[in-house]
């Protein structure tokens, strides 16, 4: 193997620092993603929206502040004031994920040209071998052998191999990691906007007093209440 990269010339160097940086990219996206996986914020979103819905914005706050990752600072961000005006928190919430997205996609454009590169390096070296290859063969003249001229060759696509061994890879990491930035900027854009319409409903029915309303705090349950009179003649 290391014969073949030496004799692939001086632009094996540039295609092996092609493939070590995809594989450093590829390797702390991976471990960024697995570290905010959203599993706990499947599991106590519903816990926020009931406190919302029954009116208990502190509790909701309680519980989205310990929790950690980026659609936990979302919904964070949109529970600090949950008084404020709807289109302010949105606002906010809105800043905070472009952030968070810049975030998630950092390295990723990097990562897209890696395929390009590699393998416009690896047709390079294939054209700068075959060149030096044909002016061997000129200055032979009568003593050339195929053999002469096909080990030229062989030796000149060693750099095309290894461009496509980067590029290959490097295409499906692109992808895998666009369509986990793909799923994070979902998730928030979801989370976020169902978290502030129960903020504007819960709004809602503060502004308009409805007392019948389990969105209102000062609601009392008609069974609760009819379970106390009864209990107490």
């Amino acid at each position: 193997m290391l014969e073949l990269y030496l004799k692939g010339g001086l632009l094996m160097h540039p295609i092996l620092a092609c493939s070590v940086l995809m594989l450093t990219i590829l390797i702390e996206r991976t471990a960024y993603f697995w570290r905010i996986g959203s599993g706990t914020i499947l599991e106590k979103f519903p816990l926020i929206e009931r406190c919302l819905l029954e009116g208990n914005t502190s509790e909701a706050k309680k519980i989205a502040g310990a929790l950690s990752g980026p659609i936990a600072h979302i919904l964070q961000i949109g529970l600090v004031h949950p008084e404020e005006k709807a289109e302010i928190i949105e606002e906010n919430m809105a800043i905070a994920g472009d952030e968070i997205a810049r975030q998630a996609a950092k390295g990723l454009s990097l990562l897209a040209l890696i395929p390009s590169i590699s393998t416009l390096l690896g047709l390079l070296g294939t054209v700068i071998g075959l060149s030096l290859a044909f002016q061997k063969v000129a200055l032979l003249e009568n003593l050339v052998s195929p053999a002469l001229l096909a080990s030229g060759i062989w030796v000149a696509l060693i750099t095309t191999v290894a461009g496509l061994l980067v590029a290959i890879p490097s295409l499906i990491a692109h992808h895998y990691i666009q369509n986990k930035v793909s799923r994070l900027t979902f998730e928030i854009e979801h989370f976020g906007s169902r978290l502030l319409l129960l903020l504007k409903k819960h709004q809602s029915h503060t502004e308009s007093g409805d007392e019948k309303s389990p969105l209102n705090p000062h609601y009392e349950n008609p069974a609760f209440r009819m379970t106390t009179q009864q209990g107490n003649p």
